[in-house]
């Protein structure tokens, strides 16, 4: 058997990877960009603003568009063109103007994570869906974690204009690496033997079209309405962990910015380990279990972790101790990804066909990403009033409704039925 598909999720790691590392150069240039345009505080958090709400947007039309373009041409455009926006930034000038590109920077990355669905439904087997959309998916944790430092040494050593330049020309070129070596499916690739198009199991027919009947039962179903309220409460806590641990070192233990951030990004491991364990935690479980019983054990039993973490860590935190209470978030971030390879993969499981992947995850992702800029609205008022452990505190809230939803609200009898005519749309014709 050829193995060609790991280069395609090879590529599709780096794509992310770059993706997350546009993200973080503007965070570590604020001090530099205030300086040099004089933008308040505020304006600085506008401009962030203005990013957040059009990428959670654009993840609704992204899908859709991703699906007319398909997986080649698909991440060519968008990866071309937020890359294109990420070098124009410094050449914004006006507050009118950053907003504008920076707009423009998260309406092309919005589908960056409806394009990783539609790589693992079209490349992976659905014995090992989970494994190939994580291991694609950890650069959302490698791309921060070596940007900021990336980012840092640009702006000392070259000035702050040069990490969007350089950043978004790292981008531009993974472009020709993709349009020569990815196909939209198995099928179109003559380098892929008979052995591994068999083996994952893709219909070569590249005229497929999208399968409205089909994307209509799974947004009219329970277990559609299920999802739909786990992507709700998942980005949540997903957005709570992954912009407010500094935060919560700093105000509650009153610790320093540089041991803050020395604690938040043992969280940032700890989270990235999380995430590459959960695919071949829930693949392993697939092949144990029927598939919901394996996806319900694996959503619900770490989750459960993650909460009895946060419980924990009220108690620590109340006690003053912020180095426990650092480490029981952190655990909180590795058991919260295991989760990851079991419910975002169930979107892949139900979609009607390879033609419909993109739009119904980048409906379900966009629901997640609009909750995520929310979340800053909500946690904050509830840290201003109350502190931040209280705030974090709120999380469990989601995360009972997480679980309420996948273990009682997502049903066996719909649940059945879409997966059982995604499964037919992708046979062998």
């Amino acid at each position: 058997m050829t193995k060609r598909r790991y280069l395609v999720v090879l590529l599709m790691f780096l794509s992310i990877f770059v993706n997350y590392m546009d993200r973080v150069n503007f965070s570590v240039s604020i001090p530099a960009i205030r300086q040099h345009f004089a933008f308040s505080l505020d304006q600085i958090g506008a401009i962030a603003f203005a990013w957040g709400i059009v990428y959670a947007v654009f993840n609704f039309p992204g899908g859709w568009i991703v699906d007319r373009l398909g997986l080649r041409w698909g991440l060519i455009v968008t990866l071309g063109w937020w890359s294109v926006f990420t070098i124009l930034t410094p050449f914004a000038g006006t507050l009118a103007g950053w907003y504008v590109v920076r707009g423009l920077m998260g309406a092309g990355e919005a589908p960056i994570w409806p394009i990783n669905a539609k790589c693992a439904n079209t490349w992976a087997a659905p014995r090992e869906r989970s494994r190939l959309y994580t291991w694609a998916g950890s650069g959302q944790y490698v791309g921060p974690a070596v940007g900021t430092l990336v980012a840092g040494w640009i702006l000392v050593r070259f000035g702050w204009e040069w990490t969007f330049i350089l950043f978004g020309i790292a981008g531009l070129i993974i472009l020709p690496f993709w349009l020569l070596i990815v196909r939209d499916r198995p099928a179109l690739d003559p380098r892929v033997n008979a052995a591994e198009a068999a083996w994952i199991g893709n219909r070569a027919d590249p005229q497929e079209t999208a399968d409205w009947a089909g994307i209509k039962a799974v947004f009219l179903s329970r277990t559609g309405f299920g999802m739909l309220l786990i992507y709700i409460t998942f980005g949540y806590v997903l957005f709570t962990f992954l912009y407010w641990v500094p935060s919560y070192m700093y105000y509650t233990f009153h610790m320093s910015i540089l041991k803050s951030a020395a604690w938040a990004s043992l969280g940032a491991f700890l989270g990235f380990i999380g995430f590459v364990l959960s695919g071949p935690f829930n693949d392993g479980l697939v092949a144990r279990f029927d598939r919901l019983t394996a996806r319900r054990i694996g959503t619900a039993v770490p989750m459960v972790g993650t909460a009895l973490c946060i419980i924990i860590s009220l108690f620590t935190a109340r006690a003053g101790m912020g180095g426990p209470t650092a480490v029981l978030i952190g655990v909180a971030q590795l058991t919260m990804n295991l989760t990851v390879g079991a419910w975002a993969v169930n979107i892949i499981d139900i979609s009607p066909n390879q033609a419909s992947t993109g739009f119904v995850y980048g409906v379900f992702n966009g629901v997640l990403n609009v909750m995520g800029a929310f979340n800053s609205l909500i946690l904050t008022g509830l840290a201003t009033r109350f502190g931040f452990p209280a705030a974090f505190g709120s999380a469990l809230v989601f995360m009972l409704v997480f679980l309420v939803s996948i273990l009682f609200i997502v049903d066996r009898p719909s649940y059945r039925q879409l997966v059982a005519h995604a499964d037919l749309s992708r046979s062998a014709a």
